[in-house]
């Protein structure tokens, strides 16, 4: 089967972020995809039909959380000049994209750190504005500690652009599409053995949809 998923590009993830964050870090042992792949309901095309903003948050930050937790800030992707709150159609349960992070070792290896936790993304999606769209709001980062060694942290940071994509044409109507840049950071008391920070990308969609890139 021919996988017709729109995904951003590289070019143009980075012309909406519109920041550097450096070299990114790839992070692979024992790190785990969950909750995402490409919905059924996707609606492909790139043409300019409408425009479509984020006037929430453009950079969300959880520091230091040694425990679950949602972020009380958030991001969305709604048409210009649309108060948020008038769309109507939102779907009844959020979509999620997540990672999980988890590690053992001997009880000897004093420079290595036993952990097991989650960090995400979550966001209502699929409101569209008098009938017309699939738009986004309440896009905000998560946190599911199982366990973290005493005097450990976790530092989630995401931003996202001013303005949003649209992945939308003329016969579905707009698509709202938040590209994300999420770093995460852990900090243990071994600084300088144990901490590490990773950035991926990622996309959530109007219609439902979220992927890692």
């Amino acid at each position: 089967m021919t996988d017709t998923t729109p995904q951003v590009s590289q070019s143009d993830f980075e012309q909406a972020i519109q920041a550097d964050e450096g070299s990114f870090a790839v992070y692979n042992a024992s790190d785990q995809l969950a909750g995402t792949g490409p919905g059924e309901e996707t609606i492909g095309g790139d043409s300019a039909v409408d425009t479509i903003v984020n006037v929430g948050k453009t950079v969300i930050d959880l520091l230091h959380n040694s425990a679950s937790i949602n972020a009380t800030e958030y991001a969305n992707a709604v048409p210009a000049g649309v108060d948020p709150m008038t769309l109507t159609g939102w779907a009844s349960e959020p979509g999620n994209i997540s990672r999980h992070y988890k590690a053992s070792s001997e009880w000897w290896r004093v420079w290595q750190a036993d952990y097991d936790f989650q960090v995400g993304v979550s966001y209502y999606y699929g409101a569209s504005h008098n009938g017309v769209g699939r738009y986004l709001d309440y896009v905000a980062p998560w946190i599911s500690v199982s366990y973290l060694p005493p005097d450990f942290s976790v530092d989630v940071r995401v931003i996202v652009p001013n303005h949003a994509m649209n992945r939308g044409d003329a016969n579905s109507g707009p698509i709202a599409a938040l590209p994300i840049q999420l770093s995460v950071t852990l900090n243990g008391f071994f600084s300088h053995l144990v901490s590490w920070s990773q950035h991926y990308n990622a996309e959530v969609v109007g219609t439902g949809g979220g992927y890692w890139h």
